[in-house]
């Protein structure tokens, strides 16, 4: 089977969401009797990247293909997402030689229905809630034969596309993952502190991720100063902003910059506690923000969870399972929490084991097999 990811940035790219499609698509092509290419945009203005140079910065193995067609890049991103997928109806021929089209592009989508090529949508974001406008050419997509249907990084996410009255067969949740590899060698807490120059006396909480206030930040400095025995460090600074200026005097809060992904599982090896901020601003009122991919890597390093309440993330955390939940945007409630977890060496522990146990079917193999499984099943209904 011939799968063609039809992607609208240029790489490499260090945002995440450009490392789930990379993992993605790498971990499909690896997948039995599939054969993946990423048609990506070219840099009209510089030397591109071709498939081995994506393959060495996002580390992963993939035997995938890359075809890079020249379009309006760089210019303003909207035109860019608009301008590539039409770059790629002109190579109508190329495209017609794929079984099936994945991509995250709406205009893609449009592209591969007027072509009639059987094209499917990944989707993480909840667009009906968003934008409700955008209702009905969700519901007309839907209706076309060579939709083939939609994934999901979460069930939340696909429970309002649902709610548009679209065929449920058509939706698959495909939750994202994590790559064991990068997880090698398993380093115990201690070892992974003398690697990387931290305290070893104390308990740690670590935090990886964009350094911007509105991810909740505020609400981790809040922890932070009513727990000065306790050392934070942030991972993912990508210079001296609001949040950085504001911690830089507290003795107990150490700001670390971007890391490879090669470079990030010392630091989670060693937290005894991994931090998603207690709040849904970043789900609710932001939208961009449902079931974060470093969850998946949180897991991955085995280490117990500290996070919000929250319906995108019930999909994977538990409550004294395998995470420690508080009540969101409640001061008096995350202190509190945060303080039970932190003083109980025998709950860390426990959820530390269990949050390692989940991991082992987390992965961006796993995600992949069931992608490929939906496409196979869903061309099949539709020949």
């Amino acid at each position: 089977m011939k799968i063609a990811y039809i992607f609208d940035q240029i790489l490499p790219y260090i945002e995440a969401d450009v490392a789930q499609v990379v993992d993605t698509v790498s971990a499909m092509a690896k997948q039995p009797d599939v054969e993946m290419t990423l048609i990506l945009p070219a840099d009209n203005h510089k030397t591109n990247t071709d498939a081995e140079e994506i393959r060495q910065f996002f580390h992963v193995d993939g035997p995938f293909k890359v075809e890079l067609y020249h379009s309006l890049f760089p210019c303003n991103r909207i035109i860019e997402k608009i301008a590539h997928p039409l770059v790629c109806a002109r190579y109508w021929r190329v495209m017609r030689q794929f079984d099936a089209i994945y991509t995250r592009n709406i205009p893609a989508v449009w592209m591969a229905l007027a072509l009639r090529i059987p094209v499917v949508l990944d989707a993480f974001r909840d667009y009906p809630k968003q934008h409700p406008a955008l209702g009905p050419m969700f519901r007309q997509f839907f209706r076309d034969p060579c939709f083939l249907g939609m994934t999901y990084h979460s069930d939340y996410a696909r429970q309002h596309y649902l709610e548009l009255g679209i065929d449920e067969k058509k939706t698959c949740v495909a939750h994202n993952g994590y790559d064991k590899s990068l997880f090698e060698p398993v380093l115990s807490k201690s070892q992974a502190r003398e690697k990387l120059g931290l305290p070893v006396d104390v308990k740690i909480a670590i935090y990886s991720g964009r350094m911007v206030m509105h991810k909740g930040l505020d609400h981790l400095i809040m922890l932070a100063k009513a727990r000065p025995d306790v050392h934070f460090v942030f991972v993912g600074s990508t210079g001296r902003g609001e949040f950085e200026s504001i911690v830089e005097n507290m003795p107990n809060c150490h700001v670390v910059g971007w890391k490879r992904f090669d470079e990030m599982a010392p630091y989670l090896y060693a937290a005894d506690i991994v931090i998603i901020p207690p709040t849904l601003k970043p789900l609710t009122e932001i939208g961009n923000t449902v079931l974060p991919i470093k969850l998946y890597s949180y897991f991955g390093a085995g280490r117990a969870i500290y996070a919000p309440i929250a319906p995108d993330t019930a999909e994977l955390l538990v409550h004294n399972k395998n995470a420690w939940l508080v009540k969101p945007d409640d001061e008096e409630a995350e202190l509190a929490g945060f303080n039970a977890l932190v003083d109980d060496d025998a709950l860390l522990d426990r959820l530390s084991a269990a949050t390692a146990q989940d991991a082992k079917s987390m992965t961006w193999d796993a995600r992949a097999e069931c992608v490929v499984h939906f496409i196979k099943e869903r061309l099949k209904s539709c020949s």
